[in-house]
């Protein structure tokens, strides 16, 4: 795992290309122990399992979580999880530091 400190800013990059569960609480181990504002580079993963998806939304809901470079796959399953609701996606890590453009997806229906 990757740990990158600027000013304010934690940013982890998970080097394993699946996150499963030994992963998973590796990492939010250390997430829950950070103080500054979390961000997850997932440019290394192809593959998360349903124990990654659990996790993060439960540390969301006591800390504020950026996520950038978020392959497809996972992408798609985080809008179908509802991922996006709890934490903020980015497409890169400029977007993330800036705190703009943000990956929202919107339930628009007909009328």
């Amino acid at each position: 795992m990757e740990v990158r400190y600027n000013n304010k800013i934690c940013i982890f990059a998970p080097l394993s290309s699946k996150l499963d569960k030994r992963v998973c609480q590796r990492l939010f181990s250390k997430l829950s122990a950070e103080n500054r504002q979390i961000a997850l580079d997932l440019s290394y993963v192809n593959d998360c399992t349903v124990d990654f998806c659990e996790a993060l939304t439960d540390l969301a809901k006591e800390k504020n979580i950026g996520i950038f470079n978020i392959p497809s796959d996972i992408f798609a399953l985080f809008n179908i999880m509802n991922i996006d609701k709890c934490t903020n996606l980015f497409v890169s890590e400029i977007d993330f530091e800036e705190n703009s453009r943000r990956l929202i997806r919107r339930k628009f229906s007909f009328v």
